[in-house]
């Protein structure tokens, strides 16, 4: 059961988060819109998520 929702929640957390701060980045530059880095926790959930698919990646490969 665990593998299976980790089969899909790997892959949404590395691309969908990947895309989430990317297209961010991209509003910035093209908006000069910005999100207050150290003030803003919005950034530590957009990093965190690619993140956590990464180490639940390399978590799952280790246990295997």
């Amino acid at each position: 059961m665990l593998a299976r929702i980790l089969d899909i929640l790997i892959p949404v957390l590395l691309i969908g988060g990947g895309l989430v701060y990317f297209g961010l980045l991209a509003a910035g530059l093209l908006a000069d819109w910005h999100l207050p880095y150290p003030a803003s926790y919005w950034w530590l959930a957009v990093t965190g998520c690619p993140a956590l698919g990464l180490a639940l990646m390399y978590w799952r490969a280790y246990s295997d």
